[in-house]
């Protein structure tokens, strides 16, 4: 049985933790790891694992990340709203179907989703790995400053996917960032812009649409197409899970949610998404969300959320820090350098 900062993923619980071919050969399709958290007695040695399998193949799964006592809860406070939620009527169909039920905002709708997906600890500390940011040699007058910008968190969303819904075609998460790469033979720090928490609050199986992953992806030519999907092809693998597994991908990596085709399965999914501290939010919190909620939320999480200062003086509200005005005189948040 692992610990409890391992088994409990509340934020509140404990401190965190050669080729120049375009494309990789089939004999060389990096191996995706399939992790098991019960196994790992610290979360140092189990974020070391999931940044190792990201590294390699830009996807890593995650069995038992999380109870299903906290999958219970989440589900009871999301569940109205995907409930309410009808079929979409814009112009989305080509990325995202209508049969397709997106919940959004969802720092300010659940609480326990905000505190266990948002800000799962080892997620953050995978985040820290690969989308932290170091300026060095920033001169003011005759100082040079080196400023650390933190990674923020991006997106928050469930997914409800019905039957029928099609499969959603092969791309990149990181697109949004117009992010270009030429092919690497290794991953290297700096290439990132994205990373993605999936968590499973249902069976995901390739019958009920498993998200369809190409691993090692995120390391070739930017400029090349996605391949086309064949269950056979071993460039595919599937993020298959059980309630409570998780799967973290890098932005890059090539992907699609593929077809739900079975009779009565809904695929129920809840997803977040990180990027660095200085790159625009996919996801408006400030706009998504209730900021009365935002305020009952551990500061830490609300400056992961956006609300606070990237370094240096980047996202500043009156020369202060958002969070401070978020929360009010009277509440300590810490003394912040925009350095």
């Amino acid at each position: 049985m692992a610990p409890a900062l391992l088994r409990n993923d509340s934020y509140d619980l404990v401190p965190r933790v050669s080729s120049s071919s375009s494309r990789c050969k089939v004999n060389s399709i990096p191996k995706v790891s399939v992790i098991d958290l019960n196994t790992y007695e610290t979360e140092e040695h189990l974020t070391d694992d999931i940044i190792s399998s990201l590294k390699v193949s830009g996807g890593c799964i995650i069995r038992n990340m999380y109870q299903q006592s906290t999958l219970d809860a989440m589900e009871q406070e999301i569940r109205p709203y995907i409930n309410a939620t009808g079929k979409a009527t814009n112009k989305r169909e080509d990325f995202v179907p209508s049969s397709t039920k997106l919940v959004t905002g969802l720092l300010s709708k659940s609480r326990t989703y905000a505190l266990s997906v948002a800000g799962n600890k080892a997620w953050r500390t995978v985040c820290d790995h690969f989308l932290t940011s170091t300026l060095s040699n920033s001169w003011h007058g005759t100082q040079s400053r080196t400023s650390t910008s933190a990674p923020q968190l991006s997106t928050t969303v469930t997914f409800s996917i019905s039957p029928g819904t099609p499969a959603q075609g092969l791309h990149r998460d990181d697109d949004i960032y117009h992010t270009q790469h030429p092919a690497s033979p290794t991953h290297h720090l700096g290439r990132d812009t994205m990373l993605c928490l999936f968590v499973a609050g249902a069976p995901c199986t390739p019958a009920n649409g498993a998200t369809r992953f190409v691993p090692g992806s995120h390391l070739w030519d930017y400029r090349i197409p996605p391949p086309a999907y064949n269950p056979d092809n071993p460039l595919f693998a599937h993020a298959a899970m059980q309630p409570g597994d998780a799967f973290m991908m890098l932005g890059g990596t090539y992907h699609g949610a593929g077809a739900n085709t079975t009779q009565g399965e809904e695929r129920l999914v809840y997803a977040a998404f990180a990027t660095r501290g200085y790159l625009r939010q996919e996801e408006n919190q400030y706009l998504a969300n209730d900021l009365e909620r935002i305020r009952e939320l551990p500061v830490g999480l609300q400056r992961w959320a956006g609300f606070g200062a990237s370094k240096p003086f980047m996202g500043w509200v009156d020369m202060e820090e958002p969070v401070r005005l978020l929360s009010g005189e009277g509440v300590d948040v810490g003394e912040v350098e925009f350095w």
